[in-house]
């Protein structure tokens, strides 16, 4: 039960920057400033700027275009929904085509989410065993200090290394480049490289960028992602090669597919007796319904969280003028070794934002505020993560009911949703990602009898 009196409450750490909250982390993190600033106003310039028709175009060469949103869109300063809706304004309504790579590629987000959501914290284990011939134990779990260091001599590596370092962003297609060098030509295990990743990217989390580094380890795919010069070239120019010490002799991608494959792999399917941890009908037929509104009551506070930093978060506007906190997750942030430009990119959010400070364990600190404010009710945003789940249990473990305002969603369906793969889900929700009512689902085909002719035929 609720206590009757109100307990004190610490003073807000809103105005202290974060280099006074985290000196360690920003002592061990020379760029203290990532490739984008945090906040609505910066967001929205970002979105006013998409050009989502020529995204289309030249997306895959590292000189095309590319919005650069994810970071906003990462931590709920926008929501995928108006990301979308600004794409749509790009095309007439009877040209959605032209913009339908960028919309498609949002559905990407949208979808990882969801399997996190189903899955948890099975999303740092194996789906399935690498197709590489190799067991699991063949990979390395000490991450290599030349790769964090920029010193393995391969100058594109070495360059993307440092951009990660240093500005918290890496282009799509170098993420998988670099991703498929540090599984398949360093023998790490991936969930290694993920961790690298979310310590430095501002759009880092383990939905996405999990995901992705299973499908290039083949974790999660038919077969692992390689790439060679040849494709280097193609869409990087010869930016890297042509300063490279390894041009002429001894660059590890200068190879043909096939020689790659043989040179990299033991063979092209799972290790004899490698199994993997998800069963696939998990992600089957996932229930899918409209996100209830809750009503509005007295006596709540608003607890916002890293996944909705925005003044638009739905908690926030269902109580104008209720009490809110937002707090900085000790474990979190010692669990994932967060960089000091995404703390300073979280911190420039929670600037706009109309919250209380703490800092320490998020539930603990949710309660005190609550209790504080004698309120009997929290209200929040949803999240995928299983810290989350397990915030919302202890709070409601303490007497608070706890409401779940959700933001528009990015597509509906009309039947439950299959995620086990990518298409089988955008075929389920593109006609309403693109504005339109939900497909209905189809009708299966009886099975064709075979005709008398193809029967004869088969038992010559």
């Amino acid at each position: 039960m609720m206590p009757q009196s109100p307990v004190p409450l610490p003073a807000s750490l809103r105005d202290v920057a974060p280099a006074e909250l985290f000196p360690d982390v920003f002592a061990r993190d020379a760029q203290h400033q990532g490739f984008a600033r945090g906040g609505r106003d910066t967001a929205l310039q970002a979105l006013a700027a998409i050009d989502p028709v020529t995204y289309g175009r030249d997306r895959s060469h590292l000189d095309g275009h590319v919005s650069r949103v994810s970071p906003y869109l990462r931590h709920g300063v926008l929501t995928l929904a108006e990301v979308r809706d600004a794409a749509l304004a790009h095309a007439p309504d009877t040209a959605p085509s032209r913009v339908w790579k960028y919309v498609n590629e949002l559905s990407w987000r949208d979808y990882s989410v969801r399997v996190y959501a189903e899955v948890g914290e099975l999303i740092w284990q194996d789906f399935e065993p690498y197709k590489t011939g190799l067991p699991a134990s063949a990979y390395a779990r000490e991450f290599p200090a030349d790769i964090d260091s920029s010193t393995t001599g391969a100058s594109c590596i070495d360059a993307w290394s440092d951009e990660l370092r240093q500005s918290g962003y890496l282009h799509n297609h170098v993420r998988m480049w670099l991703a498929s060098y540090v599984v398949h030509h360093r023998r790490l295990w991936w969930q290694g490289g993920a961790a690298w990743f979310i310590t430095h990217l501002l759009d880092g989390d383990p939905s996405s960028n999990n995901l992705g580094w299973q499908w290039v380890a083949s974790t999660w795919r038919a077969f692992p992602y390689l790439w060679n010069r040849g494709n280097l070239v193609k869409y990087a120019g010869d930016r890297y090669c042509a300063a490279c010490p390894l041009e002429d002799a001894g660059c590890p991608f200068d190879a043909t597919y096939a020689a790659l494959s043989e040179r990299l792999f033991e063979g092209k399917a799972a290790a004899p007796g490698e199994s993997g941890r998800l069963d696939p009908m998990t992600l089957k037929d996932v229930p899918w319904e409209p996100p209830p509104t809750p009503e509005a009551v007295s006596a709540a506070v608003v607890w916002v969280h890293g996944d909705r930093l925005s003044p638009t978060n739905e908690a926030l506007v269902a109580y104008p003028q209720g009490p809110a906190v937002f707090v900085w997750d000790d474990g979190l942030l010692t669990e994932w070794m967060v960089s000091a430009k995404r703390q300073t990119f979280i911190h420039e959010c929670v600037q706009d934002l109309p919250v209380h400070v703490l800092r320490g364990d998020v539930a603990a600190e949710v309660i005190r505020f609550a209790r504080a404010h004698g309120a009997t009710t929290v209200a929040t945003t949803p999240s995928p993560s299983p810290r989350f789940a397990a915030i919302v249990t202890a709070l409601e473990a303490a007497g608070l009911r706890v409401q779940v305002w959700a933001e528009p969603p990015f597509g509906e369906s009309l039947t439950p949703l299959d995620l086990r793969v990518h298409g089988d889900y955008w075929r389920q929700i593109s006609a309403s990602a693109f504005g339109k009512d939900p497909a209905p689902p189809k009708p299966r085909r009886p099975r064709a009898k075979k005709s008398q002719s193809v029967k004869s035929k088969g038992k010559k």
